[in-house]
């Protein structure tokens, strides 16, 4: 959890102060210059943090922290940035930030076990349905290689897809739920009141998204559904 909050800011702030197309040198020096000191400060304090987890925990990390890396920086062989993909920007996105809540905690059970695949492909979906409501946002001035999925798809068809893919995530939840367990005997699904009630606020965020939306929708309203979770989950327990 340490590493988690510590680490989001850090790498939140450090994307941000990378403009597109520039040299990996040139992003770390752009990093180090635009970043202010007290991120630079809790960068150090995250290292400790990911210093304590375990090998498995550790090496998950160094691949997120290369798909970060890739997603505003170009790769080998002059591979623009993943960040000038519209149609996968936002699957990164969804696979770091799944993989950082989801898949670490996890990989101490040393297998990689069906219900643990299901439980990381059901939060990337989740996630990546969170975040259309920036590209809706963000559609109209978004000058990528390749279109997000709103210029490509269109409003409504987004949102249609969008739809499916929380679909999707409900049922993984719903088998996880009845069926299976890990060999632990703990169950890792999300299943209960406090998760359905974040499913429909999330598809009430991504119907009610607009292209021309108030500063608030997005940067507060549809930032604020995890901590929402969050809160009912400590409260409530389901």
């Amino acid at each position: 959890m340490g590493f988690a909050f510590f680490g989001t800011i850090v790498a939140y702030t450090y994307i941000k102060n990378v403009p597109a197309q520039v040299s990996l040198k040139s992003g770390v020096f752009l990093v180090l210059q635009r970043s202010p000191w007290w991120v630079h400060a809790m960068g150090i304090i995250s290292v400790f943090f990911a210093v304590t987890l375990r090998v498995s925990q550790q090496l998950g990390l160094i691949i997120f922290m290369i798909l970060s890396l890739a997603y505003i920086l170009p790769i080998p062989f002059k591979i623009a940035p993943f960040r000038d993909y519209g149609a996968i920007k936002i699957i990164i996105v969804a696979l770091v930030w799944s993989g950082i809540s989801v898949l670490l905690p996890l990989l101490p059970l040393h297998h990689i076990y069906w219900e643990i695949v299901l439980l990381y492909l059901a939060q990337t979906l989740w996630i990546i349905v969170l975040t259309i409501p920036f590209e809706i946002r963000d559609s109209g001035k978004d000058v990528l290689r390749h279109p997000t999925w709103p210029q490509k798809l269109g409003l409504w068809r987004t949102k249609i897809l969008g739809t499916v893919l929380l679909m999707i995530c409900a049922v993984i939840h719903f088998i996880l739920g009845v069926g299976l367990e890990t060999e632990s005997e703990q169950s890792i699904t999300f299943w209960g009141s406090s998760f359905l009630f974040t499913l429909a606020l999330t598809w009430l965020g991504l119907l009610v998204a607009e292209t021309k939306q108030s500063y608030r929708y997005s940067a507060f309203w549809i930032e604020a559904i995890p901590i929402v979770w969050l809160l009912m989950r400590c409260f409530t327990g389901y």
